[in-house]
């Protein structure tokens, strides 16, 4: 079993690292992208296991990203870039 630094990483940390990153609240992040806090709370303790992608996207794009950045590495990992 891989460890947990072994794992490619997933969606919803790198949701919550960007937010953080961005330096916003879930409330705050809710009120600029129209979704739900509890939806983003969610999202990030991977909660629901399939996302709407509109909602990622709405989430990603006013942060400052685009669906279409994010990328899976050789490794397996995921990696998002900003446009």
């Amino acid at each position: 079993m891989p460890s947990q630094e072994e794992k490619p990483d997933h969606w919803a940390t790198i949701l919550m690292s960007i937010r953080k990153e961005a330096g916003l609240t879930r409330p705050e992040l809710s009120a600029l992208s129209g979704v739900g806090t509890s939806t983003i709370e969610n999202y990030e303790r991977r909660k629901i296991q399939e996302p709407s992608i509109y909602k990622v996207e709405q989430l990603l794009d006013c942060m400052g990203y685009e669906l279409d950045a994010l990328t899976r590495g050789s490794s397996g990992s995921v990696t998002i870039s900003p446009h």
